[in-house]
């Protein structure tokens, strides 16, 4: 809701990777977030689907560091509990 208070448009959420890459199959947004952990599973097949349609992400993480397999390029991350400003602005920078 905080992501659509700042004129974001929400797909999802995806709970579970298949899910996430089955909402991918048919949408293609501009910019995502992307937790490491989908329900107890590596979220490391979203971001190859994002980043083979190039599309910016955001992992966000309450780990210490960032598996290797999601560091695809240079994932910008941001760590949890997110703050929602800083979100929004990783966001925005993906753009500039």
């Amino acid at each position: 809701m905080q992501l659509e208070d700042e004129g974001c448009v929400v797909i999802g959420p995806a709970a579970h990777v298949a899910r996430a890459l089955d909402v991918l199959s048919t949408e293609r947004p501009d910019a995502a977030t992307l937790d490491v952990n989908l329900n107890g599973t590596t979220s490391a097949a979203v971001a190859r689907a994002l980043t083979e349609m190039g599309v910016p992400f955001v992992v966000t993480t309450g780990y210490s560091g960032i598996p290797a397999e999601l560091a695809l390029g240079e994932a910008t991350v941001v760590r949890k509990p997110v703050d929602m400003a800083d979100l929004v602005q990783k966001l925005a920078e993906l753009f500039e």
